[in-house]
């Protein structure tokens, strides 16, 4: 079920949810952006882990890779950063688009974190969006 434009238009802020979305792996991936304190630019040392590298995702080959960003996931314990490739934005998305992890696929699937799953539109046509929870990705070589 995909949300039209004239559905995206008609929200209120309390029927939809602010999500930040990027590349990993070759997916199409968000996090709940009330869960992302900043974004960086990525510095070449860093230690920090891909998203696909959490979620056991093949990593794009570096030529073919686009820009990456590092995200700094915020928690009440603690502050954790991982790596994402462009393009990241912030958006709002209607909370009825989003259909649920269905059981046989949460049950089924390897990474920890994937929460529920939705259809956006883009200029090529419309593309799975898969919601992660930030606060259940796998730690890092977990």
């Amino acid at each position: 079920m995909r949300p039209d434009e004239s559905e995206r238009g008609s929200s209120s802020a309390s029927e939809t949810i602010a999500l930040v979305r990027c590349e990993s792996g070759g997916l199409c991936l968000a996090l709940e952006a009330a869960k992302i304190g900043a974004m960086c630019d990525l510095s070449e040392d860093t230690e920090a882990p891909s998203l696909a590298e959490l979620l056991e995702l093949p990593e794009v080959a570096a030529s073919e890779r686009p820009r990456r960003r590092l995200l700094e996931i915020i928690h009440p314990d603690r502050r954790r950063y991982i790596r994402v490739d462009e393009p990241v934005v912030h958006f709002e998305l209607p909370t009825r688009a989003i259909q649920p992890c269905p059981s046989l696929l949460a049950a089924r699937q390897r990474a920890n974190g994937v929460r529920a799953l939705t259809w956006i539109a883009e200029p090529t046509g419309d593309r799975l969006l898969i919601i992660l929870d930030a606060w259940r990705l796998p730690p890092k070589g977990g």
